[in-house]
C-alpha cells in the first residue's frame, strides 16, 4: 500500500469530475424530451444483465481532529492544517427502490501539525511536525427515499476498513507509524436523478469516519456523479 499523498492524482480526479459535470449539463434537449421512451439508453441496453447496478466517483472535502492529538503541552508556535481534500469511488446494487448494497473507496488526503517543542523525556527540543494520511474501503447498506419526482433522501451505514500513516519530523529525525483497523461509518445526504434510462445522478453526502486507534475522526462532505444502469 502506497501511503504517500498523491496530489497530482487528486488533481486528475478533480479534472475528470469537472469534465463529467460539463458533459451532463450539456446533454441535448432532444434526449431529455425523450426520457419517457423505454427504448432510450446511451451506453447500456435497457433490461440488460447490468440492471440495478450503479457506480460513480466523487470529490471529498473534510476536516479532522488529528493535529490536536499531537499537542502534548511541550509545543509552542503551533500551526495546523485540519482540512482535507480527497477523492472516492462508489459501486452498488439496488435491491429494490429503497435499499441498496454499496461499497466504495476513500482517499482522504492528509492533514498537518507543526510547532516548536521544548523537549521531553525521549525527544530533544526543536521544530516538530507531523503529516497524517488516511484511506480505506467501506461496505454497507444505502437507504433511498423519494421526496419529489427527481430528489431522493439518502442514509448509509456500514463498515470502514481503514489504513493510516503518521509521519513525524522531530528536529530532523523522521519516523512513522502505520495503523489499520475497522470501524462503523455512517452518512446522510440526497441525490438528484435526471430520469433518463441511462440515469446520471448527482449525489451529495455528509459522512463520518473513524480512522485510527486514538479517537481520530474525519467529518466530510462529498459531491459525486453516479451512473445507474438502465
Amino acid at each position: 500500500m502506497n501511503y504517500s499523498f498523491n496530489a497530482p492524482g487528486i488533481k486528475k480526479t478533480i479534472f475528470i469530475f469537472i469534465v463529467a459535470i460539463q458533459f451532463i449539463f450539456i446533454t441535448p434537449a432532444k434526449v431529455l424530451a425523450e426520457e419517457d421512451d423505454d427504448k432510450k439508453a446511451f451506453f447500456i441496453p435497457v433490461g440488460s444483465s447490468a440492471k440495478n447496478f450503479y457506480g460513480g466517483m466523487g470529490i471529498t472535502m473534510g476536516r479532522t481532529n488529528s493535529p490536536d492529538a499531537n499537542q502534548d503541552g511541550s509545543v509552542t508556535g503551533v500551526s495546523t492544517d485540519e482540512n482535507l481534500i480527497g477523492a472516492g469511488l462508489f459501486f452498488g446494487y439496488q435491491i429494490n427502490d429503497n435499499v441498496a448494497v454499496q461499497g466504495g473507496y476513500h482517499d482522504f488526503g492528509n492533514d498537518k501539525f507543526s510547532g516548536v517543542s521544548s523537549g521531553g523525556p525521549s525527544w530533544s527540543a526543536g521544530p516538530v511536525s507531523t503529516d497524517h494520511e488516511a484511506e480505506g474501503w467501506e461496505l454497507g447498506v444505502m437507504g433511498r427515499w423519494p421526496v419529489s419526482k427527481r430528489w431522493y433522501a439518502l442514509g448509509f451505514i456500514g463498515k470502514f476498513w481503514w489504513e493510516s500513516k503518521e509521519t513525524y519530523n522531530e528536529s530532523g529525525f523522521i519516523s512513522s507509524i502505520k495503523e489499520s483497523g475497522s470501524d462503523t461509518t455512517y452518512a446522510l445526504g440526497f441525490e438528484f436523478d435526471h430520469g433518463l434510462k441511462d440515469r446520471i445522478v448527482y449525489r451529495f453526502m455528509g459522512s463520518h469516519h473513524e480512522v485510527g486507534n486514538d479517537g481520530y475522526d474525519i467529518n466530510s462532505a462529498s459531491a459525486a456523479v453516479i451512473y445507474r444502469f438502465p
